[in-house]
Parts: C-alpha cells; sequence; structure tokens
C-alpha cells in the first residue's frame, strides 16, 4: 500500500488552527530518539537532508502538534527532562530541550529512503512525525498507529541515542545499497516497510515477536520437507544463523546470555516463540531462564533480523541461495 505524504487536515494542529503562520523555508522530521549529536551541529543524511537540533520555532511546532494529537495539553514532553542520578527528574532550559529533526525541501521521497535506511541500522532512529510546509502541501505526515506506540514508549521509557558520524555513515551506506539493490532477489524494501509496521504493535505484545520471528523465518527457510526430520523450521533457522552471523558486521551481540552457546539460545528462543504462538503463560523462570526476559529475547531477535537483511543488501544471491538449501 502506497504511503501518504500528509494525513487529512484534521489530524493537523497546523491545518485545524485558524490563521496558521507562514509557510516556512524547510519541511522537517522530527527524530524521536536523539540524545545529542556528537561531534557535531549538524549531520547530511543525503543531499538536502540534514540532521540536526531543532530551532526554537520547530520545538515549539513539534511540541504543539504531538500535544495536539495525544490531547495531553500543557503535559511536560521527554524531551524536556532527563533522569538524574537516583532516579530524579530535571526539567531541562529550553536550549537545551532535545527535539531534533531532519529538515528538507521539496518532496519526502529522499526522507523515506532515509527512513528505511533507519529501519535497517545498527543504531535505531525514530521518526514520528513530519512538518510539511510547502504551500501546495502543508500539514503533518504520520501513520497513526505507529505514532502512538512511539509516544507510549516515550512517556515511560524512550531510550535517547547520542549519533555520531560512523552511525551516520552506516545509515548513508544503506541508503545507497538500497538504491542500487536488486529487489528481484530479495526484497529488502518490503522487508524494511515491514519492520516498520511492527513499531505499530505494542512492545510487549506477543504479536511484535511473532512478527520479527516471522519475518526471519521468510529470509532464511523454505517449507520443510515433511520426510525429512531434519529439515523442520528450526533446524534451518539453527544452521542457516549459524553460517551468516560469521559474515554480520556488526557481529549479533549474545553478550545478555551469559555466554550461552547460541544454539542452545535459539532452541530457547523457539521455544519462547512456540509458547506465544498457542497463547500459554509467559515466566522466565525454569526452561526459559536463559532468555531472561521478553525485552531481551525481542532485542536478541529484532538485531538479529536487521543484521541479516543487511547482509542480503550486500550477498543477496547467498541468501537467496541459502533459503532454498
Amino acid at each position: 500500500m502506497d504511503r501518504p505524504t500528509a494525513p487529512p487536515a484534521a489530524t493537523s494542529a497546523l491545518s485545524a488552527e485558524a490563521g496558521a503562520p507562514e509557510a516556512l523555508e524547510d519541511n522537517y522530521a522530527f527524530v524521536m530518539n536523539v540524545a545529542r549529536l556528537v561531534g557535531a551541529d549538524g549531520f547530511m543524511l543525503g543531499s538536502g537532508h540534514q540532521l540536526r537540533r531543532a530551532n526554537a520555532a520547530e520545538s515549539d511546532v513539534i511540541r504543539e502538534e504531538l500535544q495536539y494529537v495525544t490531547g495531553r495539553p500543557r503535559r511536560p514532553m521527554p524531551w524536556e527532562w532527563r533522569v538524574v542520578a537516583g532516579g530524579s527528574v530535571e526539567r531541562l532550559k529550553k536550549e537545551d530541550w532535545r527535539y531534533h529533526v531532519i529538515s528538507f525541501r521539496g518532496p519526502n521521497k529522499g526522507l523515506l529512503e532515509i527512513e528505511e535506511a533507519f529501519n535497517l541500522a545498527p543504531l535505531e532512529l525514530k521518526i514520528g512525525l513530519t512538518i510539511l510546509n510547502q504551500p501546495e502541501t502543508r500539514g503533518v505526515a504520520f501513520y497513526p498507529g505507529r505514532l502512538f506506540q512511539l509516544l507510549e514508549n516515550a512517556m515511560e521509557n524512550l531510550v535517547f541515542v547520542d549519533v555520531t558520524a560512523s552511525d551516520i555513515e552506516e545509515v548513508v551506506l544503506i541508503r545507497a545499497q538500497l538504491q542500487q539493490h536488486d529487489h528481484r532477489l530479495v526484497d529488502v524494501k518490503r522487508l524494511a516497510r515491514q519492520l516498520e509496521g511492527l513499531d505499530a504493535v505494542p512492545a510487549a505484545s506477543p504479536l511484535r515477536f511473532l512478527g520479527y520471528f516471522a519475518i526471519l523465518e521468510s529470509l532464511l527457510t523454505h517449507p520443510p520437507k515433511q520426510t525429512d526430520p531434519y529439515d523442520s523450521i528450526t533446524r534451518q533457522v539453527k544452521k542457516k544463523l549459524a553460517l551468516l552471523e560469521h559474515r554480520c558486521q556488526p557481529r549479533i551481540d549474545y553478550s545478555s546470555f551469559a555466554k550461552a552457546d547460541k544454539q542452545k539460545v535459539w532452541g530457547k528462543m523457539y521455544s519462547y516463540r512456540s509458547l506465544l504462538a498457542h497463547g500459554g503463560a509467559t515466566t522466565f523462570d525454569g526452561e526459559l531462564q536463559m532468555l531472561r526476559s521478553h525485552e531481551n529475547a525481542l532485542e536478541l531477535l529484532k538485531q538479529t533480523v536487521k543484521a541479516i537483511i543487511r547482509q542480503a543488501l550486500i550477498e543477496p544471491q547467498l541468501l537467496a541461495d541459502l533459503k532454498d538449501c
């Protein structure tokens, strides 16, 4: 389904208010989870697209839009305070607010390509909404389910990240690979959109975990032969991951599993998947103790899926052949 460039006017405070201000020069997308830009005032993500701190006017518009769509006027936003030692909350001065944007002019096609690269990059950057200031397209673009899940997470425990030049270089590289990729072998654009769609599912929901597993299996497995007990989906995933993980950069991080054998970890991951798929109650003692928590298991699954998709951009024929073998 084609993605909209802007929602109906009723969803935008800019459109709903009479006497809206004159159009500004730049469009800009709000990147929700940037703590700071390390070593630079801004980073170029491509021709005409710059990641930078929002100026005062842009911060006010973002703040107004978020309060409008959430129905929470005058509530302090997570970008305006930080947690300090001891767990207490400190309000930030306005000039220190953590609103960051990608500014651009003209159509938002380039921004959509950047967002696809964000979906696959090791460092997760999340775009919440886009302010379109061109007279012919004035409005606010967002995807309601995804935005509200990002906001729910933001209000409770948004993880802010520092962004470095090397992080941006990775995003720029992935975007270039996406543009050059032969999607007939492995349709990576479709996979990137599927990852983005999972942001609309609550993080604690079994459906998000099962969604990531479905993408992983679609990348690595073929329908098992009923006469071959060694051709099961579980065995295919474990065997093919073992072949691929040494090729992935950065490597898949198993440090939260206390040096447990990787094959055993994925065996427990499949036990957890089966439990969720059949509606079982989940606890992380006994058989699933190795996984520690839903969040820990989901993080491993998510980073694995992204790493394999990035490898498909580098070696698409290998992934296509591996799926069939």
